[in-house]
C-alpha cells in the first residue's frame, strides 16, 4: 500500500487505554453479564489491585467513576465498601443530570426537551389521573397561590404542581425525566419568576386552566394549555438569557 492510499484509508493511530478505563469496563461486563449483582460487596482497593495487577490509584479511579455512573455506592462504618449498586432510572438520570448541569449550553436546548415532554405528561394526566392525584393537583395550586399573595414567587407550590402532573400521567420513566428538567431549570425559572411578578400571576392562571381540563379528562385541551404554558416561560428564559441586563 502505497503511502497516498495509506493517507486516504482514514485509518487512525490506536490511542492507549488508560488503566482505570480497562478496570471500569471489566466490572461494567460483569454486572451485565449478572457475575456481579446489586447488594454484593467488592473486595478492598489493595485486593483488587493485587488480583489486576495495576496500583491502588487506579483502582480508586475507575471505582470513583463506576460510582459516577450509578454502577456502584459507597457505604461508612461497620459492614461499609463499596457495594454493586441496582440500575435503576434514577441511577442513569442522576448522572445524566450532572453532565448537564455542568454544560452552560445545554439549557436553551433542555427548554425544548422540557417542552415535549410536559406536553405529553399533561396529556396522559388526563386520561389517566384518579381524584387523589388531583388533589395534589390542586394542593400544589392553593400553595402557589398564597405564596404569591405573600409577595413571593410562587415556585414551590409551581414546582409540585408540575411534579403532580407527572405523577398523574402514571409513566414512571417520563416522570423522572420530567422532574430532571425542572430541577435543572429551577435557578431559571426561580429568576424569572421573581423577576417577573406578573408572571406568576399568569402562570397560576394557566395552571387553573391546566388542572380543569385535566378534571374534565379533556386531553386535546390539557395539552394546547401546557404547550402555551410552557413556550411562554420558555421564550421569556431564553430572552433572559441574551439579554441578563434587562432584568
Amino acid at each position: 500500500m502505497s503511502s497516498e492510499n495509506h493517507e486516504k484509508s482514514g485509518l487512525e493511530p490506536v490511542k492507549k487505554i488508560r488503566l482505570y478505563e480497562s478496570i471500569v469496563k471489566q466490572i461494567q461486563h460483569l454486572i451485565n453479564e449478572g457475575e456481579l449483582v446489586p447488594g454484593q460487596k467488592l473486595p478492598p482497593e489493595r485486593e483488587l489491585a493485587e488480583e489486576l495487577n495495576v496500583s491502588r490509584t487506579s483502582i480508586r479511579e475507575a471505582l470513583r467513576a463506576l460510582e459516577m455512573m450509578g454502577y456502584l455506592e459507597s457505604k461508612v462504618g461497620v459492614g461499609g465498601g463499596t457495594f454493586i449498586k441496582e440500575i435503576t432510572i434514577d441511577n442513569i438520570i442522576s448522572p445524566f443530570s450532572k453532565v448537564l448541569l455542568k454544560n452552560d449550553d445545554y439549557i436553551v436546548e433542555l427548554l425544548e426537551v422540557r417542552l415535549f415532554l410536559e406536553i405529553e405528561s399533561a396529556r396522559l394526566a388526563a386520561l389517566r389521573r384518579n381524584e387523589e392525584e388531583l388533589q395534589s393537583m390542586q394542593a400544589a395550586i392553593d400553595q402557589m397561590e398564597q405564596d404569591i399573595k405573600n409577595g413571593g414567587s410562587g415556585l414551590d407550590g409551581d414546582n409540585n404542581f408540575h411534579r403532580a402532573i407527572s405523577v398523574a400521567a402514571n409513566n414512571r420513566v417520563l416522570q423522572q425525566f420530567v422532574n430532571m428538567c425542572g430541577d435543572l431549570l429551577e435557578v431559571e425559572r426561580e429568576a424569572h419568576l421573581t423577576n417577573n411578578s406578573a408572571e406568576s400571576e399568569r402562570a397560576l392562571g394557566q395552571h387553573k386552566k391546566l388542572i380543569q381540563a385535566i378534571r374534565e379528562k379533556d386531553d386535546e385541551r390539557a395539552q394546547k394549555i401546557m404547550r402555551s404554558h410552557i413556550l411562554n416561560i420558555s421564550k421569556l428564559i431564553k430572552s433572559n438569557r441574551l439579554n441578563p441586563d434587562s432584568q
